[in-house]
């Protein structure tokens, strides 16, 4: 199985020695057909447990119920990341790892790190959203009203089991998979060709990281302004996926910045609009703020540990042996 070669940036990972022009699109058509193949599975046994349970499909809704209704829908973009292993393994013919991060797995202290420069980021978008509460309506509660202790319960449960991995999904599609294609693009410098602009320009980050920020703001369902907040998130998490040389650093901010926006809708008893909807201006400040803040964070922590954004090389197993006389 084919891997790219040492000094690889992470968005290059897919252009290994097997590459051809066309494996990007065929890989992503396949990808699409996957992703549609196992969300109609999981519709199907959603609706056989609800039919089971005495309460037939109606329309959309499964169980007639937000909650589990809510954690179809979790588990429905989650099979991004079976669909997306799967293609790079068998179609691709290469690592699945190589889609979470340039060393071909996931660097679990690494992720830690910066789950906790997320909740920095996470915090300073709160205190700046409680900053603005106050000035403008004084007196006004922060939270609005409260749906019930246990309906909220149940929706924290199934959001704690299941949103991370809906999250994880977007990001190995999206900052892993798409990122990848786009970036396979453009020959390298000792190819034939490498030196040319447009190689120059198709082999470095900045269109990898357009189409996939672009991708993921066009797959919410918001209004121009909401669609803006959300390109403003993709197109940083996308960037530090490229700083970084993986995943972790996108993956943790999406974790707890999902978990903040789908815990308060549980609060509100929003659930079932937690995916449509609409942003103001005070918002997208708020996520500007988040993500400047954890950018930062993520950026400096890189930096002083050293993190590895490359392919790494091949070390031999035991150093040579000393020449004899």
């Amino acid at each position: 199985m084919a891997d790219a070669p040492p000094g690889t940036p992470y968005h290059r990972i897919a252009r290994t020695v097997r590459y051809r022009w066309w494996v990007p699109p065929v890989a992503l058509v396949i990808l699409v057909a996957l992703v549609f193949l196992l969300q109609v599975l999981v519709v199907n046994i959603a609706g056989l447990v609800a039919l089971l349970a005495g309460s037939p499909p109606e329309g959309t809704a499964i169980f007639g119920w937000v909650v589990p209704d809510f954690a179809v829908t979790l588990i429905l973009t989650a099979m991004m990341i079976p669909a997306a292993l799967l293609t790079a393994r068998f179609v691709q013919r290469r690592r699945m790892g190589s889609l979470v991060s340039v060393e071909g797995r996931l660097r679990g202290r690494w992720l830690l790190i910066c789950l906790g420069l997320a909740l920095c980021g996470v915090a300073a978008s709160l205190v700046y959203h409680f900053v603005l509460n106050e000035a403008v309506t004084p007196g006004q509660p922060f939270l609005g009203p409260f749906e019930g202790a246990g309906t909220f319960a149940i929706a924290v449960v199934v959001i704690a089991l299941f949103m991370p991995f809906q999250a994880a999904g977007e990001e190995i599609a999206l900052r892993g998979f798409l990122m990848q294609a786009v970036g396979s693009y453009g020959a390298g410098p000792d190819e034939a060709g490498g030196g040319r602009a447009l190689d120059r320009f198709l082999r470095g980050p900045v269109l990898a990281i357009l189409v996939s920020g672009g991708v993921f703001a066009l797959l919410h369902n918001y209004d121009m302004l909401g669609k803006a907040d959300v390109a403003v998130f993709g197109l940083a998490i996308a960037w530090l996926t490229w700083y970084t040389g993986g995943i972790e650093a996108a993956i943790a901010l999406h974790v707890l910045h999902n978990a903040l926006g789908m815990g308060l809708s549980a609060y509100h008893g929003t659930l079932a609009d937690a995916g449509t909807g609409a942003a103001d201006l005070a918002n997208l400040a708020g996520t500007v703020i988040e993500v400047g803040v954890y950018t930062g964070a993520v950026v400096l922590a890189a930096r002083w540990l050293g993190l590895r954004r490359t392919v790494p090389g091949t070390e031999p197993a035991e150093p040579p042996a000393a020449p004899s006389a």
